[in-house]
């Protein structure tokens, strides 16, 4: 049986009673985690304690102690797994380099739009920790988020060369602008739900995203109006 079998609908995950013994274990620290990562999305490392998630996984807390010495630890393991599948994404991102530049942009933009679909969480948990300089940030950023913009801005630099990408805009606000407007649809999923009726867990809205934010962002790089 699968960890996401054990979970309930809904915030949080229960554990289920059919999980077999042999596999309480990996299955309860797995639901603790994705627990987590939706508190610490909600609620930011501060206003989330390790109770509330034991509270809303359904576990005593002893058992929490016995899986994570401390918040922080929590914090940073449910962190890996939200963004693990990036890890595996930054070393596709290698290929990348081998197309011309604006077409391996285009490919690093959907690439990513994509995982944030996928993992709705991601772009709340950035939210939520990186408006100040703290020891989790820095590993957060060195972790997983340079080594995209670190692509992003070497894709850019590599457009100029070839005098298909504009060279007056700084490279870093360019790459933090394009990493920013991909999460900031998964960001605000509550306006665009109240304002324009778009669920922004539709695969169709995802997709529509996904090509304005290409369409918009190659018009303002390109040297010259190019497709």
């Amino acid at each position: 049986m699968s960890a996401a079998s054990s979970r309930r609908n809904g915030r949080g995950g229960k554990l289920a009673k059919s999980v077999e013994p042999s596999q309480r274990g990996a299955a309860t620290r797995d639901v603790i985690l994705e627990t987590a990562i939706d508190c610490f999305a909600r609620s930011g490392y501060e206003g989330t304690s390790m109770s509330a998630v034991a509270r809303s996984a359904g576990v005593a807390q002893p058992l929490m102690h016995y899986y994570f010495a401390s918040k922080d630890e929590l914090w940073r393991a449910a962190i890996s797994k939200a963004f693990s599948e990036m890890l595996v994404q930054q070393k596709l991102n290698h290929e990348l380099e081998e197309l011309d530049p604006v077409s391996a942009l285009q490919i690093l933009i959907r690439r990513h739009i994509s995982f944030l679909a996928r993992h709705p969480n991601v772009a709340p948990l950035l939210a939520s920790e990186a408006q100040f300089s703290t020891d989790r940030v820095n590993w957060l950023t060195d972790t997983y988020i340079a080594p995209l913009e670190q692509h992003l801005s070497k894709l850019i630099e590599l457009g100029r060369r070839d005098g298909r990408i504009r060279d007056d805009l700084p490279i870093p606000f360019v790459a933090r602008f394009i990493v920013g407007s991909a999460s900031a649809f998964f960001m605000t999923s509550a306006l665009m739900e109240r304002m324009y009726g778009i669920d922004t867990a539709d695969p169709d809205a995802v997709e529509t995203y996904t090509r304005v934010t290409i369409d918009l962002t190659l018009k303002g790089l390109l040297a010259t109006e190019q497709e």
